[in-house]
């Protein structure tokens, strides 16, 4: 039986780090595993990726009106944008808007055709580019490659990808133990600090990692939130995210909205 949610892989999460450590304590030549244990954490990430790259392949875009709307907000204001899912909804709607390209457009995510590496962003003019940061990865990215285009199609189970997909207490241990995505979180307290606000858009506000660096460097700036109306009461919410941000009642404002992507109005934050 397959995981249904996150809060399931809690056991499994801690099952896999002890296979893990055990695989790799020898003991006069000793194996403390069986053959099939030994291959947990491998298979493991493979699942993983698999789940991740059958998300990534739906057919669904962006509605035009929001991510012309989106697009042209970062290219006048610069900002750093993150993403926490591994869909490709956003990346593929800023495709062709000049924010993705290369040392020319208003983002930077690291990549070059050589792969990744943190020096890619490194930007000599901070107020013309920004940080394109995908927190918790994407089944894009394979080694230290990114598959684009046509390679999308392809995509195989790999043990060498960088996805989080655990539960919430987990997620900080496989964010260390990528080099990609913990050049990101390194880079998203300096982010927040040059930004005059805070946009969230969508986001559940269940990530205590990321919620931890936000009220760290919200001091100051104003927090937006943009969130599914659905049942929610509004001064549920706004309790709700008082308690998670813990420096959010400074100056917040909430949104609540039939649909997120409807919001278009980026001018007048």
């Amino acid at each position: 039986m397959s995981p249904g949610s996150e809060k399931q892989l809690d056991q499994l999460q801690v099952a896999l780090v002890a296979a893990e450590y055990l695989k790799d304590f020898n003991l006069k030549g000793a194996s403390w595993l069986t053959p099939e244990a030994s291959e947990l954490p491998t298979a493991f990430q493979r699942y993983i990726h698999a789940v991740a790259a059958h998300f990534h392949a739906h057919k669904f875009a962006l509605p035009l009106e929001f991510a012309d709307s989106l697009a042209n907000f970062i290219n006048k204001s610069k900002s750093h944008v993150t993403t926490l899912n591994y869909d490709n909804l956003l990346y593929d709607g800023l495709k062709g808007k000049d924010v993705f390209n290369g040392y020319r457009g208003s983002l930077y995510d690291g990549y070059t055709n050589a792969g990744f590496s943190s020096e890619n962003l490194r930007r000599n003019y901070p107020k013309r580019h920004a940080w394109y940061m995908h927190l918790h990865g994407s089944p894009l990215f394979i080694g230290n490659a990114k598959s684009m285009r046509e390679e999308r199609a392809r995509f195989e189970p790999h043990e060498s990808s960088h996805i989080v997909l655990t539960h919430v207490e987990h997620k900080p241990l496989i964010i260390a133990r990528s080099k990609i995505l913990s050049t990101y979180w390194e880079k998203l307290p300096e982010s927040i600090s040059e930004s005059d606000s805070v946009v969230l858009l969508g986001y559940s506000g269940e990530d205590i990692h990321l919620n931890r660096v936000i009220s760290q460097g919200l001091a100051g700036k104003h927090l937006h939130i943009f969130e599914w109306r659905a049942n929610h009461d509004r001064g549920q919410r706004e309790a709700y995210w008082k308690k998670q941000i813990t420096n959010s009642n400074q100056g917040l404002t909430l949104e609540l909205l039939d649909s997120v992507l409807s919001f278009t109005d980026w001018a007048h934050l």
